[in-house]
């Protein structure tokens, strides 16, 4: 279990992210029991009121639901609960993962040569102390997914296309969970390597380069995937 104590700017706000973080790593998978109020109170080190914020939230978007004398529970996720806006997708079928990689491959390949054009060195510097991290979290799968969505985020800020940064960001808990599992199954070797040559095309402001790192690191996660999902069945 991760969970952080908690720093005192956006309490509510983080205790929320922090469950909501837990629910999709499959620390607390559907159907199971989460702790109680005064659990997560000695937890995160904060008020009631925080807790019970934070859980009204996640009970509001249907991740949690309250049985009457028994506590909070985690949801069983239905097919049409994904039609909900609201409702982040935090269990991923390889299938689905599939999905989120082609869509990825058709937006990111070209955000990169957005990136290409307009990266200052405040962006690149960004991008190259993220890939530090990534390489000091090699041997941590859930960090190391952490540093690569913080990568790809930043990467699509570095566009400076208002459109681009908020579609990723309304996905970020798709893209999350996907990493997650990617990582989990594949490791971080691709990712590291790509990630390096990344940096190296925006930093040489070389376009085409970008643009085929980019999709050769998405359809090589693809086949691998793939492969996986095929032995499974």
């Amino acid at each position: 279990m991760a969970i952080k104590p908690i720093k005192k700017n956006n309490i509510s706000n983080q205790v929320f992210d922090q469950i909501k973080a837990e629910i999709a790593n499959g620390v607390w998978k559907p159907g199971s029991r989460i702790p109680s109020e005064n659990e997560f109170v000695k937890m995160f080190n904060v008020s009631r009121i925080t807790v019970r914020n934070a859980l009204q939230r996640l009970i509001a978007l249907e991740l949690l639901e309250i049985r009457q004398g028994d506590g909070t529970f985690v949801r069983e996720f239905s097919a049409d609960m994904y039609m909900n806006s609201l409702m982040p997708m935090l269990f991923l079928e390889n299938t689905e993962i599939l999905q989120v990689l082609e869509f990825r491959k058709i937006i990111e390949v070209e955000a990169g040569a957005l990136a290409v054009e307009r990266a200052t060195e405040e962006d690149i510097k960004k991008l190259e102390e993220i890939y530090d991290k990534m390489e000091k979290c090699k041997d941590n799968n859930e960090e190391f997914a952490i540093e690569d969505l913080n990568f790809h985020m930043a990467l699509a800020e570095t566009t400076k296309n208002s459109l681009v940064i908020k579609v990723t960001y309304i996905i970020k808990d798709i893209l999350s969970v996907s990493m997650i599992e990617i990582v989990r199954n594949l490791g971080v070797t691709d990712g590291l390597y790509y990630h390096k040559l990344i940096i190296e095309a925006i930093k040489e402001r070389d376009i085409e380069k970008v643009k085929k790192t980019l999709k050769d690191h998405i359809v090589t996660t693809i086949e691998k995937v793939s492969k996986i999902d095929s032995e499974l069945k």
